[in-house]
Order: C-alpha cells, then structure tokens, then sequence
C-alpha cells in the first residue's frame, strides 16, 4: 500500500469537507432562498419535514418546534425565527392577542406554527407562500402540529391575495403583519394592504430592518392619499428583528 497517496486522499477529503461546512454555513441562508425560488423545494424542507414527522409528538406544536430548532441545531443551521427572535415573536402575539394575523414568506412553516400555537380560540393566521412545494411541506407541518384549524396557507404571491382578502377571506382588519421574504417587496406590500383598507389602528409590523442603517431607531414613511403613515422599528436586542407600531384606518361604509 502507497502511504503517501493514501495520506493525501485523506487530507483531500478533509479539505473537501471544511470547505463544505464554510460554504453551507456562510452561504447556506443566501443560496437557499434563492434555489427556493429557481428549484422549489430544497432538500432542506424536506429533511427538516421528514426529521420532524419521525421525532415530534403529533398535534403538540411545542414539540414540532423543538424538533424542528434540535434539527437545526445539530446541523448549524440557521432558523431566523428561534431563539430571542422567537422569544420577540412570542411576546408580540401575548401582549397583542390579536385576531387577525398576516405573514408573508411561509417558507417551511416553523414561524407560522410558533405563532398560531399562541392564538386565542377564533383567531386565525393567514401565511403566503407563492412556492407550491414549500407551501405543500408548511401545510404539512401545520397540520402534525394540530393547527390548520388556526392557520391557513395560501400558495400565491401578495399581489395576488391582499386585493381578495375581504372578499375572499372575511379579512376587513389585520392587527398584525409579519414580513419574512424579499426586503424590498415590505413596503410595497403594506402599502397594497393599507389601501384595502385592512390596517387597523394600532397594528403591528414585525420584520427584519428595512435599510442599511445601524442606528437604534428606524422610521419608514409613506404617503397614501392624504394620510401620512409612519411606523418605527426597533432592532430586538441588538438583533435585525424589529417590531413596529403605526397608525391605520377603515375602510370607507
């Protein structure tokens, strides 16, 4: 047996591996979202799908989340809505009891089943994946967790759904908006939902910063009509989670 060769297919090996580990953990919350978009759904759902079917205690949303972060953790990966983000979310949704939720970037489901665990019995989440294979995996989940009773997915694009949502979905106010997809798709968006009418006073935005400033506060100003709109972001514990409160008003008898 040649020891040197044999040495140096195993430092290959090596490198080969370190180097995947820095790709995936660098890059991986990059390139994920946007194979997303050009493949459907990555073989990252459907692990997570399958890991969390096998391990966590059907129709118990606390387990299906503690599956879902052991998974991740194990694998160091990087879930945005877990830990002090989650946490954040957590205390959104107690302090707020809302009735009406919107979220927009379902992705495999995991914020939506961390939020409508927390719901009061009539309320309701809706969340918007445009993806049909993401879309599938989240319903998937939602319903090992025993909540599709609470939260319903809807495979479309925002555009496509905010203009129905009274029609369609007895949506007239929405007391809280959770932004999770492309950052400069946020306030086209609550600006769609805005002009329908659907913002309550009060309502509640969470979502990662808009814009490149590291300031502590953060305000977003748009102008619809006559009305002025400002909402003020605030990163959650030095994090790039923030929640925002703004002004809103209903819709015109």
């Amino acid at each position: 047996m040649n020891w040197s060769y044999l040495g140096t297919a195993l430092v290959i090996i090596v490198v080969i591996r370190l180097v995947k580990a820095y790709i995936s953990n660098r890059w991986g919350p990059v390139l994920v979202p946007m194979l997303e978009k050009v493949f459907g759904t990555t073989k990252w759902e459907e692990l997570v799908l399958q890991h969390v079917k096998k391990h966590a205690v059907a129709g118990d949303p606390d387990s299906v989340m503690q599956t879902f972060d052991n998974l991740c953790t194990t694998r160091k990966w990087t879930l945005k809505t877990a830990g002090k983000r989650g946490e954040m979310i957590d205390s959104v949704i107690c302090d707020t009891k809302p009735q009406v939720c919107l979220e927009m970037g379902t992705s495999c489901g995991y914020t939506a089943v961390r939020i409508g665990r927390l719901l009061a019995p009539g309320a309701r989440l809706l969340t918007l994946e445009p993806n049909p294979q993401l879309a599938r995996v989240a319903e998937e989940m939602l319903q090992l967790a025993g909540l599709r009773d609470k939260v319903t997915v809807i495979t479309a694009d925002a555009d496509d759904v905010i203009p129905h949502l009274t029609k369609k979905y007895d949506i007239t106010d929405i007391d809280i908006v959770f932004l999770d997809y492309w950052k400069d798709s946020y306030i086209r968006d609550l600006k769609l939902i805005e002009e329908h009418g659907l913002l309550k006073n009060g309502f509640v935005v969470v979502t990662e910063q808009i814009g490149d400033s590291q300031d502590t506060d953060h305000t977003v100003e748009y102008n619809t009509g006559a009305e002025k709109f400002e909402c003020i972001l605030k990163p959650v514990d030095g994090d790039d989670t923030s929640v925002g409160r703004g002004g809103g008003h209903h819709r015109s008898s």
